[in-house]
């Protein structure tokens, strides 16, 4: 019985400690954009993302760790089914549902 729970017990730590390394993730296959964080140097926008088709993006919310100019990243986004008017009219409005560092390769 020891034998079996330790078993179980080393799968789920091999399992686990492999879905937490980015360098193993596809992102593309799970859906992510390749883009840029960029420091929009104009009044009200702040940080803005960028794709590689040069389209800027203007988050709902941008984590703090994220806010650098010229910072590669894989992000998962969707349009609001409404746009709405803000200060930053540089770029779309976008929900960001999820931003990870990307490797440029």
């Amino acid at each position: 019985m020891n034998n079996v729970f330790f078993l179980l017990v080393s799968i789920i730590v091999i399992f686990s400690c492999k879905s937490k390394a980015p360098n193993n993730r596809n992102f593309e296959m799970d859906g992510f954009t390749k883009a840029t964080v960029i420091k929009y140097e104009v009044e009200n926008c702040g940080y803005l993302i960028r794709l590689e088709n040069e389209q800027l993006l203007a988050p709902d919310s941008l984590p703090k760790d994220f806010e650098k100019n010229n910072y590669d990243v894989w992000i998962k986004f969707q349009y609001p089914k409404k746009q709405q008017t803000s200060t930053c009219m540089a770029g779309k409005n976008i929900k960001l549902i999820e931003i990870a560092i990307r490797k440029k390769s």
